[in-house]
């Protein structure tokens, strides 16, 4: 800019004293412009829409740049919907350079900008649009032309985006559209009269006329904008037809999708997202799939259905923090409304509703209270509000229905009895911000079949999970082990296991010493079963010839006791109340099935005198670097004994006729 003027001021200095060529031949320029000129459109260019054609609207008006940077004003006023213009000059502009062609852009702006030397104009997307019906509404569309003569085709800069709404008659007021990733969607743009391409302004890096093309500072206040919004005035109202809305915006990839806000005349705003890639391309509408209005609630309001499709009717208007004023069913759909916001569901509030089918709890609510929901039998789903801290006891008692529950982040102490009995439960998630889960928390839940426990929970009650009949896998994301209160797991499925973290499997199997056996290491980052390599030091592995547990013949030769020996997915596992140091005499003596053992890191002595004797299936030993003995006789009369690991960097020291009569 500081060149144009510095351009305009040397030009009028010259001019004061001679003969200016250049400025009479612009002024010459502007005064010899035709007295109309000719617009049409390329192929699926828009302006407005109009039974599914494109058409000019009575009243148009377009920038002209006829032979000069002259910002001219030239508008269409022959009837709407036809399919090509004459427009006729209202305005000269003021020229202060002379052009070779000619470029027009729609819709007028007085602040367009033309560069003489680049054919670039400067335009301005808006950050605010106006509604028209099934077209785009002013400032919708942005289209140039260039030409040598007075006939001209535009070309569309924009690209757009379709919402398609159905409804119940809501109105809405106004559709604000943003990136996910913060993009920019409106503001300045370079536009290329040749092939219409834009450019967003802010992108460019510099304000340069020559690197720039379109020359000076940025010329609007709204450079860099990242939402856009469509106003729809006194309001459009949505019904079953589908009613488009149409958002213009830069051409441009939406790599994390985008998120459309839609407010309605009374005030509410529902938030639609889509996390897939979008591409808003020159010219091209991009729709969106078509969906339902779905008016979001209050925060002096809880929604429910109900089995009968009648109003839920309640003993006590005063349990909820605020008094109800209204309770109706409309549409499917129950709305209690307070005269505040509701912040508590009380005790009892909704015990024995046998016909109450779902409920959403709004986020102002920061307790459940005792028996809030006792015995409702019919209630399949709960969305609990994120900003319940408390669960009371007895809260969900015998909910036998209950299918669906979301827990959120903010509770805290689940209360005793909370959800017992509730049969149709088949998988719950216990957030992390939980640190307490009450006794019988989830008692006689049947359908209950796996349970996730955040790592925040320092303490499970009695009888928790008892009796919960097919209840197959516990997943215990604290690093240190939860109090276990009694029997919290008794009465599960057969072969349940508790899933714990790597490191902390030693401290789960100590605190939790009644479920050693049940206990497996889990990769939560990975969500999947550790498999260990090696067994832990208070266990022994095997495989047996006929797949099934091999019984050691002397239990008592390890110094420690067995507290179970189970073989699954064709391993066997010893389990023991403590490390396990030394294999004694006779331990395994003519165990006939055993095919294959590998013992733990911490046996040091493998003892004497037939601790594998006459294993005539044993083909395979596994011997950890731990081991500094070998006992006289130990694998004696191993027939078919093939392989012998031996991990120790030191040779242990080898009895007599330890390996005797082997293949």
């Amino acid at each position: 800019m500081k060149k144009i003027l510095f351009f305009v001021l040397a030009v009028m200095t010259f001019a004061a004293c001679t003969t200016d060529v250049e400025v009479v031949a612009v002024q010459d320029v502007t005064n010899s412009t035709p007295n109309s000129i000719i617009v049409g459109f390329e192929e699926n260019t828009r302006i407005q829409l109009q039974n599914g054609k494109t058409v000019w609207n009575s009243g148009d008006q377009v920038s002209v740049f006829y032979l000069s940077n002259a910002n001219q004003k030239w508008q269409y006023d022959g009837e709407t919907g036809s399919r090509s213009a004459e427009l006729k000059r209202v305005d000269a502009g003021t020229a202060t350079e002379s052009s070779t062609g000619i470029v027009i852009a729609y819709p007028y702006n007085d602040n367009y900008y033309f560069n003489t030397r680049t054919f670039n104009v400067r335009a301005s997307l808006p950050a605010v649009q106006s509604y028209l019906a099934d077209s785009y509404g002013e400032g919708g569309n942005i289209m140039i032309a260039q030409s040598e003569y007075n006939q001209f085709v535009l070309k569309s800069v924009c690209g757009w985006l379709k919402l398609q709404l159905t409804g119940h008659g809501e109105k809405v007021k106004s559709i604000k559209l943003y990136g996910n990733d913060d993009e920019q969607v409106a503001g300045e743009l370079y536009i290329n009269s040749a092939d219409a391409t834009a450019t967003l302004a802010s992108e460019m890096g510099s304000s340069d006329d020559e690197e720039n093309g379109a020359g000076g500072t940025l010329i609007f206040d709204d450079t860099i904008l990242k939402d856009v919004t469509l106003d729809c005035g006194d309001g459009v109202t949505l019904d079953a037809e589908v009613t488009n809305f149409f958002i213009a915006l830069p051409p441009r990839t939406f790599e994390q999708g985008l998120t459309v806000e839609i407010a309605t005349t009374d005030g509410y705003v529902m938030t639609k997202s889509t996390n897939n890639m979008v591409v808003i391309a020159r010219n091209v509408i991009q729709p969106m799939t078509s969906f339902a209005y779905e008016k979001p609630m209050r925060n002096n309001e809880i929604w429910y259905t109900s089995t009968n499709g009648n109003s839920i009717v309640l003993d006590n208007s005063s349990d909820f923090g605020a008094n109800i004023i209204s309770n109706t069913y409309k549409n499917g759909k129950g709305v209690i409304t307070f005269d505040g916001e509701v912040t508590t569901i009380g005790e009892y509030a909704f015990d024995s509703r046998i016909h109450l089918k779902s409920i959403i709890i709004p986020d102002t609510v920061t307790t459940i209270g005792d028996c809030a929901f006792y015995d409702c039998n019919s209630l399949v789903s709960v969305i609990i509000g994120n900003g319940v801290e408390t669960i009371g006891d007895y809260a969900f008692f015998d909910c036998s229905s209950l299918a669906s529950i979301t827990i959120p982040e903010s509770v805290t102490t689940i209360g005793n009895n909370a959800f017992s009995f509730c049969s149709s439960l088949t998988s719950v998630t216990i957030p992390d911000s939980v640190t307490t889960i009450g006794k019988k928390a989830f008692l006689g839940s049947s359908g209950l079949i796996s349970v996730i426990i955040g790592n925040g929970v320092t303490t499970i009650g009695d009888y928790a999970f008892d009796y919960c009949d097919n209840l197959k896998s516990v997943y215990c994301k604290a690093i240190t082990p939860p109090s276990l209160g009694n029997n919290v797991f008794s009465s599960n499925a057969t072969g349940r296991k508790i899933y714990v973290p790597t490191d902390s499997v030693e401290a789960y199997k100590s605190a939790w010493s009644g479920h050693i056996s049940d206990i497996m290491e889990y990769d939560f980052e990975a969500d999947e079963v550790y498999e260990p390599t090696v067994p832990t030091n208070n266990e022994i592995w095997y495989i047996s010839s006929d797949g099934y547990v091999v019984e050691p013949h002397d239990s008592s030769a390890f110094g420690v006791n067995i507290i179970s020996n189970t073989y699954k997915n064709g391993k066997g596992v010893i389990t023991f109340d403590g490390e396990v140091t030394t294999i004694g005499e006779n331990a395994f003596f003519k165990c006939s099935n055993l095919t294959s053992i590998t013992i733990p890191n911490s046996v040091t002595t493998i003892g004497g005198w037939y601790a594998f004797a006459s294993c005539s299936s044993l083909t395979s030993v596994t011997i950890p670097d731990s081991v500094t003995t070998i006992g006289e006789w130990a694998f004696y009369f191993c027939s078919s004994l093939e392989s012998v690991y031996c991990k120790a960097t030191t040779p242990p020291s080898l009895g007599n006729n330890a390996f005797m009569y082997y293949d």
